[in-house]
């Protein structure tokens, strides 16, 4: 299979996957209107860190540890679906906070580190990243593909993750943005925490 060939396939699906709006994105306009830039952008570092997790286990195929072992799949998408509700509450609760009194700036703020084990668990919480990327690699590699190929996919795929994350971070914490999400703030968490919820309850309830 030509290299260019698979390569433009793997940057063309990956890129629609990735600005496909989800929980990744919502928690990364969350953070940014919510704290700041830099909390935003660590929120997008979590996400990258759980995009390798998952690429490269996409690549050794852990879609068939799954197949062999369904427990592991089943616990891994109660856990995932799980944590996205609980995330979701914390928004809706937000909401309501925010909407009885003025916002405190010290109640907003947020260690980076958090930001960061944030954007990486809701990246994390959804095994079915690592089926959709299995089927990725299956489509698009030849049948024995060198080690630097999977390689060169696996950094493609964080490279578009971290770039279009980022946007969404520069877009977010532009100063007429914030001004404009100040004066809809509890409508947005609101929605953000059911777009969570739905997420989560999805992925639990779902049989497949």
């Amino acid at each position: 299979m030509n290299l260019t060939f698979t390569l433009l396939s793997v940057i063309s699906i990956w890129s629609i996957a990735v600005i496909t709006p989800g929980p990744s994105f919502f928690i990364t306009a969350q953070t940014t209107v919510m704290h700041s830039r830099s909390a935003g952008i660590f929120v997008v570092l979590g996400t990258c860190t759980g995009t390798v997790i998952w690429s490269v286990a996409g690549y050794f195929g852990i879609a068939y540890l799954f197949i062999i072992a369904p427990w592991i799949y089943i616990t891994l998408k109660v856990a995932g679906g799980s944590y996205l509700v609980y995330l979701g509450i914390k928004l809706m609760i937000s909401s309501y906070k925010h909407g009885a009194g003025p916002d405190n700036p010290q109640e907003n703020s947020q260690s980076l580190f958090l930001s960061w084990r944030n954007g990486l668990m809701t990246n994390l919480s959804n095994p079915k990243t690592a089926m959709f990327i299995t089927s990725l690699f299956a489509s698009a590699l030849p049948k024995e593909p060198a080690i630097f190929i999977g390689m060169l996919i696996v950094t493609l795929m964080i490279v578009i993750s971290l770039i279009w994350y980022s946007f969404v971070v520069f877009i977010f914490s532009s100063e007429k943005f914030g001004d404009c999400y100040n004066r809809i703030q509890k409508r947005v968490e609101g929605f953000a925490g059911i777009i969570f919820v739905a997420f989560g309850a999805k992925l639990v309830f779902e049989n497949k």
